[in-house]
């Protein structure tokens, strides 16, 4: 495997919850999808980067080597159905001196597809984190989320490196092709998307559709704060995404994207017309 190519592996747990900071007076609410920020926690993981290992700037404030990870580009693409419940958690919050009754949403049975690509000037990270986790090896433990949600992985795929740039003159012709995009998407770049599916198995579709307290797979969600990186463990970074779900035997995808006035965006090579765009 070359240094700059485009790795596939999977996550899945039993629970998991990425709590957002944008909540309500109900509780707590889960990120549909892992944050940037956390995945490339779960990079740290693998690597063994001390999440304390720091240097101190002129201007006061700390630099954490971890930091240095947020040049991973990302791509997340959900195989399950959107499923979550509300759980109460006894924790302490605060300076309150007893236990509370924190109420938080859980997805349930959360399995999701990543998209990686290193930069060069991690090329040696690169290397150490694809033989890790090709032998499903991790320095520190993994959690969805939450310590209590072991999180499993494994590597299923390497594609090399193979891009282009479309802007708006391009993607007519681009879609016209039957080209297919998946995964997540940069909305600071893109207007409007449409999404189609072909249909693989039927009984697993019926299964799918009838599971209750879920949401459904063909439509298209938007997260208006999606947290892509932390800085002095305190700075938060987002951008606006959009993604769709879909199970494990069905092919969902993008089939149509209108970008913004002046954009352009670069979309990566997974297979014989599929593409995905790496945040």
């Amino acid at each position: 495997m070359a240094s700059g190519d485009i790795i596939e592996l999977d996550i899945w747990s039993s629970f998991g919850c990425f709590t957002s900071p944008f909540s309500n007076i109900g509780g707590f609410l889960t990120y549909l999808i892992p944050p940037k920020t956390s995945i490339v926690g779960m990079i740290g993981c693998i690597l063994g980067y001390d999440f304390e290992e720091y240097v101190e700037k002129e201007d006061n404030t700390k630099k954490y080597k971890i930091e240095e990870l947020y040049d991973i580009k990302i791509s997340v693409q959900p195989l399950f159905k959107l499923k979550t419940r509300k759980i109460t958690f006894n924790s302490h919050y605060g300076n309150e001196p007893h236990m509370l009754n924190v109420k938080e949403d859980v997805l349930i049975n959360p399995y999701y597809k990543l998209f990686l690509k290193f930069p060069e000037q991690l090329k040696s990270e690169e290397s150490v984190f694809v033989n890790r986790i090709i032998k499903n090896e991790t320095i520190y433990n993994l959690y969805m989320g939450r310590n209590e949600f072991f999180l499993n992985y494994k590597y299923t795929n390497s594609f090399e490196q193979n891009s282009l740039i479309i802007n708006n003159f391009d993607v007519e012709n681009f879609f016209d092709d039957e080209n297919k995009v998946y995964g997540t998407l940069n909305r600071d770049l893109v207007k409007n998307t449409s999404i189609s599916f072909e249909e693989k198995d039927s009984s697993s579709q019926d299964i799918f559709n009838g599971l209750s307290g879920s949401l459904a797979s063909y439509y298209e969600y938007v997260i208006k704060n999606y947290p892509i990186k932390r800085t002095n463990f305190t700075n938060f970074e987002y951008i606006p995404v959009s993604f769709y779900a879909m199970n494990k035997d069905e092919d969902y995808f993008f089939d149509s994207i209108d970008l913004k006035e002046n954009s352009k965006l670069e979309l990566f090579n997974i297979g014989e017309r599929k593409w995905i765009s790496l945040i």
